[in-house]
């Protein structure tokens, strides 16, 4: 009676869960299409258009409007706008709107604030709205910058968008099948088969007409199941718009119901099969006494599934009990010997991935032994024997000092292969002399993609110019960092904190400035410091933190972290480290002297360059003779700039920067304009002999090699930079000092 009515309530369970696995088949079989056909859709249009940015871009100028019209003529010519850097439009295939501004909340305004910042190249394809699309107002966007704040937006228009994409759409769905009579579709606007299977093609006795098209996307929203009879055959059916396009994928109801009556019948067999054999078995069994023995084995696995596998099951009565004894003994015998041998590989694996995280982090110290302009000390403490803090730094030329304090989301060897990928990539990218918030921009796009784990990063980066005493930093998310002002206390850095790195995508970052003076120091930490607990669970806290820093009177970076330490260690009193404990101290020792000067290139303004080299010359203890030396070249590549470098302007300028450098005893005058290129060490060496005959120049380009350490040049941002070494005399140096 219990088998019966068993039996007979899997069946109207059965009967009432059909329809919803009918629907969860269809969905399972035809969702991966689809998304498969809207990749395709979306990628192949964006390939396309971004084929239009390639054709307008270059080094040096921008493209004239009949070049312009002439390539958008084969493009369908669609409408167009470029736009300057201040948001006026300079050309356009539109007459009337040259010489005016675009709107605040318009797409052209939208994409110009976007891309008018980036580098030359950048790009931006629109997708076309589902809502838009459907209304039939839609348009579809592709904006280039051409550097220098100029960007162009191009706009296709339904005719113009699809005279480009139908040709390569047809070939998508030729192939495709779904199932044995199912299959993909890739339809206008209006209702047209764009790309057809091949079978459509070929086989006649499976057509469908435009009209059952237009009867099936207007039966039902996008994503959701529809049932249509489609020349007499019942078909399942999901589709969703595709950038411009329907994506439609179709599949024969018999076909899915087919095998789902498989799957039930397989099922019912195998139940009713099942409980005969549990029926038989159970009236065997109850025929026995299996209570106590029963009662004795639940007890014995009560003691090893709380954990004792050395218990050992006795019930040995009859041959099922005997064997069921030995059985979980056997088990348990090889899980223990599995969990010992897991337990020694897992521990030599967090060996092996700490010894190369340890290796990846700076562990050095000092770690620049020559320098003496910037004293800094870092350490890591892992809360497992593999953590996700890191902190980085070194110098990227020799002005320029780069470091960081960063904590992975995540604990164990996940985030030390997370923490590894972001430190190779920042310090990657810093290398390479971009500005902070552009390393952390790139970095946050980068460190998105492929992140299944949904791990993110906080970081606070900094890049100090130890010649100017500029800190240019970025704090992502981090905790706050301490400063130490020279001869005052540490205090908290107060500014609101930007959103995390590797959390999402193209988010800004907002680029702040410190300027540091001699004896100024930075602390950093990971929130590992400020949330370590004590035996009572109570919390570290930042006021304590700000307490241990200024109850000493530390004289390094090293000595300020380990009085942080010892405080630290002090506090937990033994109880249990929940997180990685890292911090990093940096104490900048003072920068080179460094002044610069900028006047208009006349003769008449001479003299206050020549004023402001000879000060600065003096103030750095130089001799008499290099100073009368610094004066001929002076003359020379000034009078040069004044008479040559401008000849078709009236408003030229020159600038000249002093930077002396106690610690090589090199002084860097560099002198800059805006002039004509011009290399006066490609200059060739005058004949002395014939000196009268010599080429005009020669002479000065000779005095500024023969006066000068070093000589160098180079044409960057449309500017002209002679840089001159020149080197103080051992003799002088107790004058500067």
């Amino acid at each position: 009676m219990v088998t019966v009515l068993i039996m007979l309530f899997s069946m109207i369970f059965i009967a009432l869960i059909t329809p919803f696995l009918k629907n969860r088949l269809v969905f399972d079989i035809l969702s991966p299409q689809l998304s498969e056909i809207n990749e395709e859709v979306v990628y192949d249009s964006d390939f396309i258009f971004d084929a239009v940015k390639s054709m307008f871009v270059y080094e040096s100028k921008l493209p004239d409007e009949e070049y312009i019209t002439s390539i958008l003529e084969y493009w369908g010519s669609p409408a167009w706008y470029v736009i300057d850097e201040n948001g006026i439009v300079i050309m356009s295939d539109d007459k009337s709107k040259v010489d005016t501004g675009v709107f605040e909340d318009s797409v052209l305004s939208e994409y110009h604030r976007e891309l008018s910042d980036t580098q030359l190249g950048s790009c931006r394809i629109s997708d076309i709205p589902p809502e838009d699309f459907q209304s039939g107002n839609w348009k579809k966007y592709v904006a280039v910058s051409l550097g220098n704040g100029v960007v162009m937006t191009v706009i296709f228009d339904p005719p113009s968008y699809y005279q480009q994409t139908d040709g390569i759409m047809e070939s998508i769905c030729s192939f495709k099948t779904v199932g044995k009579d199912g299959c993909d579709l890739i339809i206008h606007e209006d209702g047209s088969i764009i790309s057809p299977p091949e079978k459509l093609r070929e086989n006649k006795d499976i057509r469908f007409t435009q009209q059952d098209m237009e009867k099936l996307l207007s039966s039902a929203p996008a994503n959701t199941l529809i049932e249509t009879e489609l020349e007499g055959t019942v078909y399942c059916a999901i589709y969703e718009q595709a950038d411009g396009y329907y994506a439609v994928s179709i599949i024969s109801k018999n076909e899915i119901m087919l095998g789902i009556y498989i799957i039930i019948s397989v099922s019912m067999f195998c139940m009713l099969l099942l409980m005969v054999i549990i029926f038989l078995r159970v009236n065997n069994l109850a025929k026995r006494l299996i209570v106590d023995n029963i009662g004795k084995i639940n007890s014995e696995l009560s003691e090893i599934t709380g954990g004792n596998l050395d218990v050992k099951i006795d019930v040995k009565d009859n041959l099922e009990f005997r064997q069921l004894s030995d059985g979980i003994n056997t088990t348990v015998s090889s899980l223990k010997g599995y969990i010992e041998r897991e337990s020694e590989r897992f521990n030599k694996e967090l060996e092996l991935a700490h010894a190369i995280q340890t290796s990846a982090l700076p562990n050095v110290f000092p770690p620049f032994p020559n320098r003496h302009d910037v004293d800094i000390f870092a350490s890591m403490t892992p809360a497992k024997v593999v953590g996700g803090d890191f902190y980085d730094f070194f110098f990227t030329d020799s002005t320029h000092f780069v470091f960081l304090v960063a904590d992975v989301s995540d604990k164990g060897i996940p985030a030390a292969m997370f923490m590894m990928k972001a430190k190779t990539m920042i310090k990657s990218l810093a290398q390479a002399n971009r500005s902070v918030d552009e390393i952390i921009f790139i970095a946050n796009n980068a460190l998105c993609e492929d992140n299944e784990a949904d791990m993110f990063v906080t970081l606070w980066f900094g890049i100090l110019d130890t010649e100017k005493g500029i800190l240019s930093y970025i704090n992502a998310g981090h905790c706050k960092p301490l400063i130490r002002r020279a001869g005052g206390t540490f205090e908290y850095l107060s500014e609101k904190a930007d959103f995390v790195v590797a959390a999402e995508e193209s988010i800004p970052f907002s680029r702040r400035e410190l300027k540091l003076s001699k004896g100024d120091v930075l602390y950093l930490y990971t929130d590992g410091v400020t949330e370590a607990v004590d035996p009572a669970d109570e919390l570290y806290g930042e006021d304590r933190l700000r307490l241990a820093l200024n109850a000493q009177k530390p004289q390094s970076a090293r000595e300020i972290c380990e009085a942080v330490q010892r405080d630290l260690r002090s506090y937990s009193n033994g109880a249990t480290q929940t997180d990685d404990i890292t911090m990093l101290s940096v104490i900048f020792n003072g920068s080179r002297l460094y002044r610069e000067i900028t006047v208009e290139a006349k003769t008449e303004n001479l003299n206050e360059i020549y004023t402001f080299l000879d000060d600065m010359l003096n103030a750095s203890g130089f001799d008499f003779s290099s100073i009368t030396q610094m004066g001929t070249i002076a003359d020379e590549v000034c009078s040069n700039i004044v008479n040559y470098s401008y000849p078709d302007q009236d408003n030229g300028y020159i600038k000249a920067a002093f930077s002396f450098n106690p610690t090589s005893d090199e002084a860097e005058i560099t002198f800059t304009d805006g002039g004509i290129p011009f290399n006066p060490l490609n200059s060739p060496e005058p004949d002395f002999e014939n000196i009268e005959d010599s080429e005009e120049g020669g002479l000065g380009i000779f005095l500024i090699r023969r006066y000068s350490d070093k000589v160098l040049y180079e044409y960057s941002n449309d500017q002209n930079i002679l840089k001159i070494v020149k080197k103080r005399k051992g003799l002088q140096r107790s004058i500067h000092q």
